[in-house]
């Protein structure tokens, strides 16, 4: 008894649902239908097809839920007159006035298919053309930074940015001809103003193109020259590292007090000489880098001269102040040996005479 009752409040629940469902499903295809029979007077002027693309945004999706919801209408009213005959009748009529709605909304579609189609048209180029202007102002954005690397590595890393970048506006190179094309096509042969003033944006467009174009070339070129510098700052560093190493070893060379010392310090001298001009490139490699960024006009000449000046002022000193050691150490060694020579005739001397 209870399960029967219960199939049947369920049963009755089914129609109930059923038949709102067809009153709401009526409501949303009559609201639907009024939309596009407003577009009918509103002209074909820009003004006339943009108020039409604003009424019927979003209604190709709308139009594709309502056919969704009628079919699925058509099929439960199939299975509530089976399982229901003695409300076939009302059932059919819920479903017949559905189905004449549906049709009727389709035919206003159908009547206002140019506008449609024309109304789309100018709502896909609008759209390309707003998302490319907002890509367009995000990469001039990115472009002009002006940030600077202030060591390599970030050199090379902003090098790296600023190469996606270049990537990115060649993957939007296509893009840029499809709204120029679909923007002349739009434009062709109208008089209207606000006609006249999409071809004023898309004049905008051609020129913030080429600029940004212009922009990435001004801004590789600053961070190329920015990468040649931090390069040489990194050679000049190990210039001055070398230098310093030959200074500290010509600062602390100290004259022996013996003939064996002064032998062992000119060989290990003469060996440190060796050292030098080896690293003489290491050392003057910055130097004619340096030079060759300074001729090229490179945005930081002014601090590459003055590092190229003082790195050829110690590796000259240095130069200098190893001669001055080499003769220094020869001297020495002459004064050792003759030191010696004395020691050695005063001590023959002395032997003969005791």
């Amino acid at each position: 008894m209870v399960l029967e009752r219960r199939e049947a409040v369920d049963s009755a629940l089914r129609v109930h649902s059923y038949c709102v469902d067809c009153e709401e499903t009526s409501k949303w295809v009559v609201d639907k239908t009024k939309v596009v029979e407003s577009t009918k007077d509103l002209g074909r002027d820009l003004a006339g097809v943009i108020s039409i693309q604003r009424k019927l945004s979003g209604l190709e999706r709308d139009v594709a839920a309502i056919h969704a919801r009628v079919g699925a209408l058509r099929q439960e009213s199939q299975q509530l007159m089976e399982s229901h005959p003695e409300l076939k009748k009302d059932i059919g009529q819920r479903q017949a006035y559905v189905e004449e709605l549906w049709q009727a909304l389709q035919q206003a579609l159908k009547s206002q298919e140019a506008s449609l189609g024309e109304a789309s048209q100018l709502q896909a180029f609008l759209q390309d053309l707003d998302a490319f202007q907002a890509w367009l102002a995000t990469a001039q954005k990115d472009v002009a930074s002006k940030d600077m690397p202030e060591s390599l590595p970030e050199a090379e890393q902003l090098l790296q940015q600023h190469a996606a970048i270049k990537d990115d506006i060649d993957r939007h190179q296509k893009s840029y001809q499809q709204v120029k094309a679909s923007g002349e096509k739009v434009i062709h042969g109208q008089t209207d103003p606000e006609y006249l003033l999409l071809g004023q944006r898309l004049d905008g467009l051609d020129k913030g193109w080429d600029a940004l174009h212009r922009m990435w070339e001004s801004r590789s070129h600053a961070l190329t020259q920015c990468l040649g510098f931090q390069e040489f700052q990194k050679d000049a560093k190990q210039a001055e590292a070398i230098l310093s190493n030959q200074e500290y070893t010509l600062a602390h060379l100290e004259p022996p007090d013996s003939l064996e010392a002064a032998e062992a310090r000119i060989r290990k001298f003469e060996e440190f000489l060796v050292s030098m001009e080896n690293n003489r490139d290491k050392v003057l490699s910055p130097v004619d880098s340096g030079n060759k960024l300074v001729a090229e006009g490179n945005l930081y000449s002014d601090k590459i001269k003055e590092k190229v000046q003082l790195i050829e002022d110690r590796h000259r000193k240095n130069d200098e102040k190893a001669q001055e050691a080499s003769v220094l150490l020869r001297d020495n060694l002459e004064l050792q040996n003759f030191l010696q020579n004395c020691q050695e005739f005063l001590f023959q001397i002395c032997k003969d005479i005791f």
